[in-house]
């Protein structure tokens, strides 16, 4: 139906949910859209005069009251290209069975239904993770008991489980293995323009510090190598920490398909994994570029935040 209404002519920037829930699947159908049509997302209820010859209120007239995203609803909020909710705003809750509401003790489920209970959380989670946020988000709402109670997220939870992308945003640094013995420091960034997956390891030795960027962004791949060694000529980084700011040439070392995308891999040359560990800010320069160019680079900055000893266990396991 929504694809229906967009079919009509209609053009919009925002998608702006208030609702209790419904069927996870249809959820996620309508979230597949808001991310095919590249728009946001946000939580409220739209209130104005209605407009029977146009078959739609008039927001004119009014505006915007508070409402709120519950259950099934939060998965459709997640197609949102950019997601903006507030505290209290969004509300996860277990999967179940509406039958089960006559008698909660009654022996309901089969074989099959058991399957279908997998097979449903299975799709939620490949979901969860295209739209880029963290399938922790799942494991809280499968925790939440009573089962048919709401759990309301605070801000915090929000932004740290990536389902707000209103503003810049840096993930807690991670440590993933990466070849034979080595590992490297994983981070995602947000911010209004472009979202990356970062990853900072070293060759060799300590002394050999590498970034690769992989956009979460949609782009087209045809056009983006191109950009990306446009970028990078002649680039530099800085490294930004208490005591000021400290910049490194870039030397491109590789544009690649990767499995969860192009990935640009440069190395930051003459800085040490000890560098990275006393930086708390990356920032890729941007000067001379233009404006759409400007904009990738801005998605290329991010903060190193959370325990520190990361970078040091990194730098004990550089790629061979």
């Amino acid at each position: 139906m929504f694809r229906q209404f967009l079919a009509k002519g209609w053009s919009g920037y925002e998608v702006v949910l208030n609702s209790p829930g419904g069927d996870p699947a249809a959820a996620m159908r309508l979230g597949e859209i808001i991310r095919e049509q590249n728009l946001h997302t946000s939580i409220g209820k739209t209130t104005g005069r209605f407009d029977p010859e146009g078959n739609r209120i008039n927001t004119v007239d009014g505006g915007q009251d508070p409402g709120h995203c519950a259950s099934a609803c939060v998965w459709a909020f997640l197609g949102g290209a950019r997601r903006a909710a507030g505290d209290g705003e969004l509300g996860v809750q277990q999967l179940y069975d509406p039958e089960t509401i006559k008698d909660p003790q009654a022996k309901t489920a089969s074989a099959l239904d058991r399957a279908a209970d997998q097979a449903m959380m299975g799709n939620l989670i490949s979901y969860v993770i295209r739209m880029d946020a963290s399938p922790k988000l799942l494991a809280l709402a499968a925790a939440q008991t009573p089962w048919r109670e709401i759990s309301w997220l605070k801000r915090q939870e929000i932004v740290e489980l990536g389902i707000d992308t209103s503003k810049d945003y840096s993930s807690p640094m991670t440590v993933e293995p990466f070849g034979a013995g080595g590992s490297y420091i994983e981070i995602i960034s947000r911010t209004t323009f472009a979202s990356f997956r970062h990853r900072l390891y070293c060759r060799g030795d300590a002394s050999n510090v590498y970034l690769a960027m992989i956009p979460i962004s949609k782009y087209d791949s045809r056009t983006f190598e191109a950009t990306m060694r446009g970028i990078m000529a002649e680039r530099s980084v800085d490294l930004i920490s208490d005591s000021g700011k400290r910049s490194f040439p870039l030397k491109l070392a590789a544009i690649e398909s990767a499995p969860l995308g192009f990935q640009t891999s440069v190395q930051m040359v003459g800085a040490t994994m000890a560098d990275l560990q006393a930086a708390k800010r990356i920032e890729v320069s941007y000067d001379g570029l233009g404006k759409v160019d400007s904009e990738i680079v801005m998605g290329l900055q991010f903060d190193l935040a959370g325990d520190r000893r990361k970078i040091g266990i990194v730098a004990r396991s550089c790629v061979k």
